[in-house]
């Protein structure tokens, strides 16, 4: 009986050392580092600076280069006036009269046969070329006294728009003034509008364009000064 016991004693220990060497940790196992990874919903990618481009240097003007020298360009000096003759008509005729008067005027150049109207500014309102002759009127100052629409002479048979008389001729009678160009009575103009410009009158009035001779009827009124340049 005690063999048996024994026997039942000895494996039971057995049993009891196999069961408590499994639950002990193992002299050789290794603990486990726990590693946590942290992931990312997108990896964005670190920006990359831009490369700043340098200030590309000025150019420096070289010492010695020297700026170039600009003349001044004087202005062109006026071509003195020549007078008209039978033929030809005045050449170089200013835009302004030569005479040395100020204001509001009437000027008529018996040399260029031109006629300037002078605003109170002394500033050209109208220039026009004319017919007239250069022994009358006589150069001076004179005073516009009368003024008609419509005028004529009989005794040369012709009619005239837009008279503005200023003067009187040698009989002292018979007025002066400026006025389109004559028609003879079957409607004929006495000389044609290219003629302008020359002294080629053969009565003492300023012939002139029919509309340069309406302008200056407009514009005139009574006691306006008129001024004759002398003739060539």
């Amino acid at each position: 009986m005690i063999i048996p016991i024994l026997g039942l004693a000895l494996l039971a220990g057995m049993l009891i050392g196999v069961v408590s060497t499994s639950d002990s940790p193992s002299a050789n196992a290794q603990p486990v580092e726990t590693i946590e990874v942290v992931q990312d919903a997108e990896a964005t990618p670190e920006a990359t600076p831009e490369a700043t481009p340098e200030p590309t240097p000025e150019a420096t003007p070289d010492a010695t280069t020297e700026p170039l020298a600009i003349e001044p360009v004087a202005p062109a000096k006026p071509k003195k006036p020549k007078p008209a003759t039978r033929e030809r008509k005045a050449k170089n005729v200013p835009e302004r009269p030569l005479d040395k008067n100020t204001g509001r005027r009437i000027v008529y150049d018996k040399a260029l046969m031109t006629v300037w109207v002078m605003s109170e500014a002394d500033e050209v309102v109208y220039r026009f070329p004319v017919v007239g002759r250069w022994d009358r009127p006589v150069k001076g100052k004179y005073k516009i006294f009368s003024q008609s629409k419509d005028s004529g002479n009989p005794n040369s048979k012709v009619t005239f728009d837009h008279m503005t008389r200023f003067a009187y001729g040698n009989d002292g009678k018979t007025a002066i003034g400026f006025h389109s160009i004559p028609k003879y009575y079957d409607g004929s103009m006495m000389h044609s509008t290219k003629q302008l410009g020359l002294p080629i009158a053969t009565g003492g009035c300023v012939r002139m364009a029919a509309k340069d001779a309406k302008q200056l009827y407009k514009w005139a009124d009574v006691g306006d000064t008129v001024v004759v340049l002398p003739s060539p």
